[in-house]
Formats: C-alpha cells, structure tokens, sequence
C-alpha cells in the first residue's frame, strides 16, 4: 500500500538498507514484494515504513509479521508511478534504503470486538496482524472485482467472520460463496450487529469517510483507527 501521508519527525530518522529477495503477483494490478530485514528493525503489525531510493520517497504498510525474517509490502502496480515499476522491475539483489517503522496504525486490544475494513492493498496491515497469529476478528474486505481479493484464502481461515465485497461484476473463478456486491457501508450496515466495536479502517479516503460516518450514527461509543491510502 502506498501514497499515505505520515507526521513530520522532529529527528533525521536512521536510514537503513534493504533488498529485495523475492517478488509475486497477486494480480495483473499487484505485487508482493520481500525485502531483507535487518537483525535489529523491529515493528509492530500495522506499521510502515518509507522507502527511499535516489531522491524518491513513498511509505508502504507492512504485509509481513514482526516475527517473519523478512519484510513483505504488498504494491499496487502503477504504470505512470515510480515506485511500483521500480518495484515491480527491481532484480533480485536490487538495494534502497528504508526508514521507520512509522504510524500508529497497529493493533490495541480491548474490550470491544476487533473489525477491520480495507479496500485493495489496504488489506496489507490486517495480513501483517494475521500472519502474527491474530484470530476472531471480523473482516470486511472489498476491492473492485473478486481477483483483487488479495490473500483471501489466508484471511477466511484466520478471521471469525470474513465479509468480501466488489463494486464490479463478480468472478465466479475467484470466489464462489459469500461474495456481496455493493457499497461497503451497506455491508457494513446489513452484517454487523449492534454495538461497540474497534474498528480499524484502512484503503481508500472516501471508503474511510463514508463508513465513519455510518459508524457514528450506527455504532456509538466504537473507536476508529483510520489508515488512509491517496
């Protein structure tokens, strides 16, 4: 995930170096991409962390577990970008330097029952919690057809309730039960029960509006966690 704006720090941050060792499509839109990790960075699932290469600069959630022993982003591919066909293109071996982790994107447990909500690679900081061991958790995952679904295998065995949601026409291929078509605030509205709830929102800026707004008039007293990708 990629195009986030994150908080100023006052310090130079310390610029480390990475690699990257390995690369698979997800879909003809997105890759994930595994960097090397060195021995003494430590994260928090949900992190990012900025990569630099030349003067170029761009953040990317975590999609590995801060036990893995590498570093996993999951990039959507833009043609016209620089850091995803760089990415994309990138030999094994291929080094750029990298800051954080950064944001507060991460997981507090609490009394009320975890959902998250992400639309396309915003499902990468809720992979990262999984891969961690995270279970019971409701997830609604959208993205604009079925194949863009990233992970979902992995995210039906790990997730109490998995919701998956596309805004174009279905592909039988990809899912073949349970698939809603629609807007994500009416899934959210129509499956979840009343109540308070963390709700952990990452993906698109209008998704993260308009279900914060369903949110407030829908299930007062939750807390909101916001990861908003431009």
């Amino acid at each position: 995930m990629q195009g986030r704006k994150q908080p100023t720090p006052h310090n130079p941050p310390v610029i480390e170096t990475t690699e990257v060792i390995n690369r698979r499509w997800l879909s003809e839109g997105a890759f994930e991409v595994e960097l090397s990790r060195p021995r003494h960075f430590h994260f928090k699932a949900g992190h990012t962390i900025q990569l630099i290469y030349q003067d170029q600069k761009r953040y990317y959630s975590l999609a590995s577990a801060p036990g893995d022993p590498t570093l996993s982003l999951c990039v959507n591919f833009i043609e016209k970008g620089y850091f995803s066909p760089l990415l994309a293109s990138a030999e094994i071996g291929f080094k750029l330097g990298f800051t954080g982790p950064h944001g507060y994107f991460h997981f507090s447990p609490s009394p009320r029952p975890p959902v998250f909500i992400a639309t396309d690679t915003g499902i990468a900081p809720f992979i990262s919690m999984a891969r961690s061991g995270m279970r019971g958790f409701t997830l609604l995952h959208g993205a604009r057809h079925a194949g863009e679904l990233y992970y979902q295998d992995f995210l039906r065995q790990s997730a109490q309730k998995y919701l998956p949601i596309v805004w174009e026409i279905p592909d039988e291929v990809h899912v073949t039960s349970g698939l809603f078509h629609g807007k994500m605030v009416n899934l959210l509205a129509q499956h979840l029960e009343p109540g308070r709830y963390d709700f952990y929102l990452c993906g698109w800026q209008k998704m993260i509006k308009d279900v914060t707004h369903l949110i407030d008039d829908r299930f007062p007293g939750s807390h909101v966690y916001t990861e908003v990708f431009y």
